[in-house]
């Protein structure tokens, strides 16, 4: 991995490829001191090489140096001051590597179910200081044993076990044999050869070492390497994000043709990559058959068809007309073409040619049936004579007019769409109120979907998340989820969450792992042209899957960004307001480090999502909740104005945020730590040097940890449980319903859940939506409408 130094691109760390375009490797390689990432305009990556040097001659055809498109630092990494937990990082190229038997990705898949044994022997290859203490020339390759914890520890400074987390991390390496990984080496990939399938798997990142930073490096010790499979769920999400193939351009549809953005003399059967957006039209009168024009190319081999419009119609003023598509989608009737249809109501005092006051058409072969839609004056309206019927043989000839006759009737037809039922009045958001709902897609990978929720106890939902291109526009975050899981894709099946409550909102999450890197943000906040770039993607999204808005989520705003902010903000909102759509914003709770001017952004968005949760976490030294409604005793005075909701609200407003924008959030999961001394079991208590246990959502809580102690502590308005080695912080129904209690007594505009699939969805604890429905009960809001299911 090369780094620009002076003007000059630098071997200054290695890597691993794990895909066509995804490159493993440390993250202290690609961050500030702090853990921040650099921008990836500092990197370029090599394949194939053999030399150390950057565009080394002697390097055959094979080489290969990649530009990037994105630096992705595991959001744990906060570098040396937290004792490099998660150090990790992906490189995502801007191009494919073309694979050749010089050129192979390391196996990854299934890595977290393949273990290693003791003194199992893997390899490292890189261009480290060698015994000269200078970087080699060449590549060279190790090869050193994995060490089990308790023979690492026995083996490295006895320092190390207390100080360096062991828990993300595997150890290997010779001692007193001249063998070791040296500066250079970070990142590097060790791997192992498999001897079920004879595949090489990446099972370690070269991390840290004894002098490992130095010029001389400690050439008899082991090393520990940031575990692959410790990571496995983050790394295969974000290579999932970032899957790319190469794809075959579709033919053009029939009375109409496709196009590419810069893609001048593109044709049918070129090769484009996968993500190659498609823009379809049709010839003067024809109509696509989709709601949307644009398709990326691996989506195209179900591309929209061309289909011929239907005449314009011509009713009487004050007639009532629904028109829709083949799909029974709602159209513009001047829309309607084969397959649609026009349903209209005759003004008072004119009725349909059929003599009722409704009737439907239907559009077939660029035609309508029998007769257009029309409308007569019901005086001049003429019923159709009924037909004498003739008898099949012999019998009176009798007209039969005079008999009477049961009206013909059909059986009715499945509507291609389902049917909403209408429940009873809702409550909820008649006060204002907002119940804003965050969605975290990817725990569709854990089978929990848009389906498994009861939308009706939101007031809109946000789908996390969306990310930003360089040029502005928005990228979408992981495709398979986002545009194709389940044939339909989460965008569609999230936003169809509102023919269960046509009064729900929904909004698409701008941030996350897509725009992590602050210099995305940054570089659109002050270009114009990035700005509209941004601006039509976004049109584009919203319109194509039926969003309501945006939600944006600039986390970390340095404060020399606040005056683009604003322009950012101002001149997407002006974009917004002329079709309707919401914007909002996600925002740090420490104001005072950041670059916001809540007056300004007050006035602008529609509302402020104050990120109200994580207070205690990995970087912790103790026990606390991460979400407490008000301090505890047992904080110092900075984490008393800072790590609880109600003085977080009381610091934005009074820094200028007005009450009917700010939004506070719940988190709907709690966080675990591994206690220290078991006679120490309180908010506060010592924790060990290890991270904590991660995020464990609310459904896990009550049914795994049924039988630890649960305490409620009436300080910080949360419970907690614990047993011997484990303490868990989290939110229960006592607490969200008191939290709903405080946004309504402070007048505020409402709540975020963080996330809403951590709630008992599927009662697996006994009542479903618990805590959903007791956030809403705080909140004065009344749920007899809602049947217990």
């Amino acid at each position: 991995m090369f780094k620009k130094l002076a003007g000059k691109y630098e071997n200054v760390c290695g890597g691993t490829l794990v895909s066509r375009r995804v490159v493993i490797t440390a993250a202290h390689c690609v961050t500030d001191n702090y853990g921040n990432a650099l921008g990836r305009e500092n990197f370029q990556v090599a394949a194939g090489k053999l030399f150390n040097a950057f565009g080394d001659p002697r390097d055959n055809e094979h080489a290969q140096y990649r530009k990037i498109s994105e630096v992705v630092v595991h959001p744990g990494y906060r570098g040396v001051s937290q004792r490099y937990v998660a150090d990790l990082a992906l490189l995502i190229t801007q191009e494919l590597f073309k694979l050749e038997p010089v050129i192979q990705p390391a196996c990854f898949d299934n890595v977290n179910n393949i273990y290693l044994k003791n003194y199992q022997v893997g390899e490292v290859a890189g261009w480290g200081l060698t015994e000269e203490e200078k970087p080699s020339e060449r590549l060279r390759v190790i090869k050193i044993p994995y060490k089990e914890g308790a023979t690492c520890a026995r083996e490295l400074p006895e320092s190390w076990e207390e100080q360096y987390n062991f828990l993300d991390k595997i150890c290997a390496g010779r001692v007193d044999q001249q063998i070791a990984v040296c500066q250079g080496d970070s990142g590097s990939g060790l791997v192992f050869k498999n001897r079920e399938d004879n595949r090489y798997y990446i099972q370690g990142l070269v991390s840290i070492a004894p002098n490992l930073y130095t010029s001389k490096c400690n050439y008899q010790t082991n090393a520990l390497y940031t575990s692959v499979s410790f990571y496995y769920t983050f790394i295969n999400r974000e290579m999932t994000i970032n899957y790319l193939e190469d794809c075959l351009l579709p033919p053009h549809p029939r009375n109409g043709k496709w196009s590419i953005e810069d893609g001048v003399g593109k044709k049918p059967g070129d090769i484009v990559l996968s993500n190659t957006i498609l823009t379809f039209s049709c010839n003067r009168g024809y109509i696509l058959s989709s709601m949307s024009p644009h398709y990326d190319c691996a989506n195209s081999y179900n591309p929209p068809t061309c289909l011929i419009l239907c005449p314009k119609m011509s009713l009487p003023s004050g007639s009532q007309i629904i028109c829709k598509n083949a799909k029974n989608q709602h159209i513009q009737c001047e829309d309607v073409a084969d397959g649609g249809s026009v349903t209209f109501t005759c003004p008072n005092g004119f009725v349909s040619d059929r003599g009722t006051p409704t009737s439907t058409k239907y559009c077939r072969n660029g035609a309508f049936s029998n007769t257009a839609p029309s409308c007569i004056l019901k005086a001049l309206f003429k019923p159709t004579p009924v037909k004498n019927k003739r008898p099949s043989s012999g019998g009176s000839t009798k007209p039969e007019s005079n008999i009477p006759t049961k009206p013909a009737t059909s059986k009715p037809t499945k509507p291609s769409v389902p049917i909403t039922i209408t429940e009873p009045g809702v409550e909820i958001g008649s006060d204002g109120l907002k119940v804003i709902c965050t969605y975290a897609s990817w725990m569709a990978y854990q089978e929990v979907y848009p389906e498994n929720f009861e939308p009706r106890l939101c007031t809109h939902l946000v789908y996390q998340f969306i990310g930003l291109k360089e040029n502005g526009e928005l990228r979408v975050g992981d495709e398979w989820l986002d545009l194709y899981v389940m044939e339909q894709g989460l965008y569609r099946m999230t936003t169809d969450l509102k023919t269960r409550n046509k009064d729900l909102k929904v909004l698409l999450n701008v941030g996350g792992s897509g725009a992590t890197n602050e210099t995305l943000f940054r570089d659109l906040s002050k270009d114009d042209d990035k700005i509209k770039a941004f601006l039509s993607s976004a049109a584009k999204i919203i319109q194509m899957y039926n969003f309501d808005g945006l939600d944006l989520f600039w986390f970390s705003p340095a404060k020399d960004d606040k005056e683009n902010f604003i322009h950012l903000l101002e001149t997407i909102k002006r974009d917004f307001d002329k079709n309707g759509w919401i914007l909002s914003i996600t925002v740090h709770p420490v104001i005072e480090q950041h670059g916001y001017d809540a007056k300004e952004i007050s006035r602008i968005v529609d509302w402020v999502t104050i990120k109200t949760y994580d207070f205690y976490g990995s970087w912790s030294l103790y026990t606390g909740n991460h979400n407490s409604l008000y301090p505890s005793s047992k904080e110092n005075g900075w984490e008393k104005q800072r790590y609880n909701l109600d003085a977080v609200a009381k610091t934005w407003l009074k820094a200028g945020l007005s009450k009917n924008k700010l939004v506070l959030g719940v988190a709907f999961s709690g966080v675990g730590f591994s206690l220290k001394d078991k006679t120490e079991t309180g908010v506060h208590a010592p924790i060990n040097k290890a991270p904590s246990f991660g995020e464990i959502r609310y459904y896990q809580i009550c049914k795994k940890y049924a039988d630890f102690t649960k305490v409620w502590d009436d300080e910080t308005k949360t419970p907690y449980s614990y047993n011997d080695t484990f303490w868990i912080g989290f939110n229960d129904p006592q607490a969200v319903r008191l939290k709903g209690e405080y946004i309504k007594n402070e007048q505020l505009a409402g709540i975020n859940v963080f996330s809403i699939d951590g709630d008992d969805n599927k009662g697996v604890c006994g009542e479903k939506y618990v805590l959903l429905k007791n956030l809403n009960s705080g909140m004065g809001h009344s749920l007899t409408w809602l049947k217990d299911n």
